[in-house]
């Protein structure tokens, strides 16, 4: 065999894991329970979002959002799929602007 060819698995370094690493699974929960906890000084937006959008367009838009972050004038949201983003787009911008008091929405997606 030739000595420049590498094969796989020759040359790699020892890859050494701690012994307790777990990867742990948690199930996805809709954003008004995850903010709650974790981002509370949205809650009055998302609220006066529920209201504007009613609550069917906000469990359908709005409970499936993976996050939304604000800062000043700027709203991000990352949306679960194009098709997710889309949706929020053309239905929910406004309302979003309304509730969250921000100029600038930007819609992206997760991966």
């Amino acid at each position: 065999m030739r000595p420049d060819l590498v094969v796989p698995g020759e040359n790699e370094e020892n890859f050494v894991v701690a012994r307790d690493a777990r990867v742990v699974t948690v199930p996805f929960s809709p954003i008004e329970k995850r903010f709650a906890k974790e981002k509370p000084q949205l809650m009055p937006g998302l609220q006066k979002l529920r209201e504007e959008l009613g609550d069917a367009e906000f469990d359908r838009l709005i409970t499936r959002i993976h996050n939304i972050n604000v800062s000043g004038e700027r709203c991000l949201i990352v949306a679960e799929s194009e098709l997710h983003r889309t949706f929020i787009l053309r239905d929910a911008l406004p309302a979003i602007s309304r509730a969250f008091n921000v100029s600038n929405i930007r819609v992206v997606t997760q991966g």
